[in-house]
């Protein structure tokens, strides 16, 4: 919920900086190991937004998976957590390069 509300927050907040009339729309991007739950944001969305300027907007959420490369092999992978280990060669730490995304991307207003 709160990262709902807080999406709402930066979308009226632009809004005002612009001078327009009400949000449009919103495109959000969210990785899978950021911890927070894309269905849920879109849940809740309308309610947080309802009674402000970015009521009956549209929420657009494009989910980014996982990946890292492994710091010993290379061998690029999807891991299964934040530790990473690689599947190849079992190398521990392996460094994370999408999928802690969590960020407005674009608002658009009217």
């Amino acid at each position: 919920m709160s990262v709902a509300m807080s999406i709402v927050d930066i979308a009226v907040s632009r809004l005002n900086e612009e001078g327009g009339a009400r949000v449009m729309k919103v495109n959000v991007t969210v990785g899978e190991l950021s911890g927070v739950e894309a269905g849920a944001v879109e849940f809740c969305y309308s309610a947080c937004a309802m009674g402000t300027a970015a009521e009956g907007s549209e929420l657009v959420i494009e989910r980014v998976a996982a990946r890292a490369v492994c710091g010993e092999c290379a061998r690029e992978f999807k891991p299964d957590n934040p530790l990473a280990i690689c599947p190849q060669c079992g190398a521990f730490g392996g460094r994370i390069v999408s999928g802690e995304e969590l960020y407005v991307d674009n608002i658009s207003v009217e």
